[in-house]
């Protein structure tokens, strides 16, 4: 008969068949994580069968269970329209109305100026089924895979995976005697003979401890998140590219000369990369190609440009996207992690993350440049914005743009200009003109939300998660209060 805690042995009368250990530790009025240690002992002795089986489902986030609450916004358009001889109106200048547009565009709906107009049995059939969304926010075990994947992609609920330990006897209770347990024995134990009827308990380190999720949710993630949404709803479309790129996306298709400083190993990572990589098209690569020779005046080498780096910015992914839509009126984003060898410090990381985009159509002009910068400006909370002349090879005329930092004052986070002819005559944009800019979004974060250390963006200090994500959550709360006025 072997002698085990007193423990092991109430787990194992416990579970003649498969149970959740979770059932089996509320009967013994104890945390399921304090059993674990006993679990695995029993498991290594051949005492006790266990299984970890995983189950998924749907929570809501903290923006769902507002949602859930407040109502989502096409829902508060919708409900507030005004029908009259059959005719439907919604007021587009009420709060989150840009957002609420984004939305119902999925189900077909256009406005007409700032004025949304359907006739009532449209407007009844889009509220039904508007309706219907809200109800299944509220009810989310009762949505459809296809609503709970909206829904996730909108960041209102997120997939969690539970793993619940499931427990076994694997001997009969009359097989093991409970004993108490010692980690150490004394002398008046070793003359009695009581050791005999003790169970000696050695220290496993190979035993998982148990995990500790964070205080909350992660604030600079869900500032991309808001990020995105802002962008979708000012009407850009998405554009998403690799991170391991090549020379000719990163550097060459932006005009950018092969003995440029930037293309030196003190400003790129290279990479020895021996895995597979998209090749650009050769009839571009040739187009490019003859616009380097015949422009900066030197030896073009294709080898050169099909060399793998990590990208240094986010225009590698927007300039693809030129590259694959040419001619036309659109508006393309991009967001995503750029890397450099830069030293660290307060204002400067070796990976950090770029807002691109490109605005795409003729007659475009400087002055629309700037109006586009000012406005994605005040909708991500940046009050005060200013501009200075900048040079880059592959835009001009050119800016770098400033905002307003509460501790380090004026601070640069992005340049931004007009794309040379040499970019885009490469890549058949003959009748267009193009409007281009990159920003740093980790320092944006930073003059929303008054951080002055671009680390602090990745702290592990639960205290100071639980500040910066207050932080986040006031600027939420007072960028939905304002309709559009986003500030701290």
């Amino acid at each position: 008969m072997a002698l085990v805690p007193q423990q092991i042995y109430e787990i194992l009368r416990r579970a003649p068949a498969w149970r959740p250990l979770e059932e089996v530790a509320r009967e013994m009025g104890v945390a399921p994580e304090s059993l674990m240690r006993y679990v695995e002992e029993a498991r290594a002795r051949g005492l006790l069968q266990v299984e970890r089986r995983t189950a998924e489902s749907y929570e809501l986030t903290e923006e769902g269970r507002r949602r859930a609450e407040e109502g989502l916004p096409e829902y508060k358009l919708l409900k507030a329209a005004r029908c009259e001889g059959g005719l439907c109106v919604a007021d587009l200048a009420q709060p989150e109305a840009d957002l609420a547009l984004a939305n119902l565009a999925k189900l077909g709906v256009r406005p007409r100026g700032r004025r949304l107009e359907l006739d009532e049995e449209t407007y009844r059939r889009l509220l039904a089924a508007v309706e219907e969304r809200q109800r299944l926010l509220a009810s989310i075990d009762k949505a459809p895979p296809e609503v709970l994947q909206e829904f996730a992609r909108r960041k209102l609920v997120k997939k969690v995976e539970k793993t619940a330990v499931y427990v076994k006897a694997a001997v009969p209770p009359e097989a093991v005697k409970p004993a108490e347990v010692k980690t150490a024995l004394t002398a008046e134990d070793i003359a009695s003979g009581r050791w005999r009827s003790y169970t000696l308990k050695p220290f496993d380190l190979s035993i998982e401890p148990p995990e500790h999720p964070g205080p909350v949710p992660h604030f600079f993630n869900e500032f991309l998140d808001y990020v995105r949404e802002v962008m979708v709803g000012l009407g850009f479309e998405e554009a998403r590219g690799p991170v391991l790129e090549v020379e000719f996306w990163n550097f060459d298709a932006l005009f950018q000369a092969q003995d440029h400083p930037a293309r030196e190993v003190h400003d790129t990572f290279y990479v020895r990369w021996e895995g597979p990589l998209e090749r650009p098209p050769p009839e571009l690569m040739d187009a490019v190609g003859k616009i380097h020779e015949e422009r900066w005046r030197y030896r073009w080498d294709p080898n050169k440009a099909l060399n793998p780096v990590l990208r240094t910015q986010t225009t590698a992914t927007t300039i693809r996207a030129l590259a694959e839509r040419g001619d036309g009126e659109y508006k393309v984003f991009t967001i995503g992690r750029v890397f450099r060898p830069e030293k660290l410090d307060p204002k400067h990381s070796m990976e950090f993350h770029q807002l691109d985009g490109i605005v795409v159509g003729p007659g475009l002009t400087f002055k629309h440049l700037l109006g586009q910068l000012e406005q994605i400006a005040k909708a991500l909370g940046m009050a005060k914005v200013k501009f200075r002349p900048a040079y880059f090879p592959f835009t001009s005329p050119s800016v770098e743009v400033y905002a307003e930092h509460p501790k380090l004052g004026w601070v640069e986070f992005g340049g931004a200009g007009i794309f040379r002819p040499e970019v885009t005559e490469p890549l058949g944009v003959r009748k267009s003109r193009v409007l281009a800019w990159g920003w740093g979004l980790d320092r944006i974060a930073m003059i929303i939300l008054g951080i002055d250390d671009i680390r602090e963006l990745f702290t592990k200090d639960p205290e100071r998660l639980r500040e910066y994500y207050s932080r986040w959550a006031r600027y939420r709360r007072s960028a939905a209060a304002a309709g559009g006025r986003y500030t701290l």
